[in-house]
């Protein structure tokens, strides 16, 4: 089985249904597992994943923000973890324009550790992107208008400076608490709530440092874990801990832990002296 032909073709499926429902995406629709509101795109996002993987009885269970947990499998030997639109406040107020996404990742076993991973994607609706990571592979990005194919790559910086290129994810009040607070006069980059474009910036070099926390299933960080590695990227706790031997189903789970993602272990280990200070 084709693990990673089979989750491309499932992202673009999100991006077709994007497309499709166009504004029509933003209703509202239920409340998810989370409390939070969920919108038609958001569920149907997750739909047209899904539809795929059943399609080709991929061997997996999916942990996924507005369907629960659903195993494609009686027996699955893979865990997928899936967000189908990440950066609904964006979607919300800039369709078709803000850098939201679908986030898709791939783990073997069910019971896995980050180091498990083998692929790792994010489809940015908007700049009809698909970024992903496979293991062993690289990262890579394709143009879905034009159909190019291109290798990416961290920005390989390795100091934290004033010029240093910062996302932070701003919702949290722990990541306000540990991170904002001590960054004061730095380059703070001025984009909230939408890990996706985050994650998508760091791994193709836009940004330097990442800095978030578990939260919801971390189907966020799962996702992006493995474009970051396969980038050429660094994540670990804030103690300096490479996320590689924390498990999937256990790390966060019911804590908010704040994970560091840098665009080299160098930066990342120098993030993590400088916030543990």
């Amino acid at each position: 089985m084709n693990i990673e032909r089979i989750a491309i073709e499932a992202l673009r499926a999100s991006f077709e249904i994007h497309n499709a429902l166009g504004e029509g995406g933003k209703e509202e629709l239920q409340k998810n597992q989370f409390g939070d509101t969920a919108m038609i795109g958001d569920y149907e996002s997750e739909e047209a994943v899904l539809k795929v993987l059943k399609k080709h009885n991929f061997p997996a269970v999916i942990h996924s923000e507005e369907h629960g947990e659903v195993k494609i499998a009686e027996e699955p030997s893979l865990l997928g973890v899936l967000d189908g639109i990440d950066g609904s406040s964006w979607y919300r107020s800039e369709w078709g324009v803000g850098r939201y996404g679908t986030m898709l990742g791939i783990y073997e076993g069910v019971n896995p550790q980050y180091k498990d991973y083998v692929f790792g994607g994010i489809m940015e609706h908007a700049t009809k992107r698909l970024l992903y990571g496979v293991k062993g592979e690289g990262a890579w990005v394709i143009d879905l208008e034009t159909g190019e194919k291109e290798r990416i790559h961290t920005s390989g910086f390795n100091d934290l400076t004033a010029t240093t290129r910062i996302h932070i994810d701003e919702y949290w009040d722990i990541n306000n608490e540990v991170f904002t607070s001590k960054l004061s006069g730095y380059n703070v980059m001025d984009y909230k709530l939408c890990s996706s474009f985050h994650y998508a910036d760091t791994s193709m070099g836009a940004a330097d440092l990442t800095l978030e926390c578990t939260r919801k299933g971390s189907l966020e960080i799962a996702t992006a874990y493995p474009l970051i590695m396969e980038a050429g990227g660094a994540m670990v706790t804030l103690d300096g801990k490479s996320l590689s031997d924390e498990y999937y189903l256990k790390f966060g789970v019911e804590e908010h832990i704040p994970v560091i993602t840098a665009a080299s272990q160098e930066l990342a280990n120098k993030a993590s002296s400088f916030f543990n200070n």
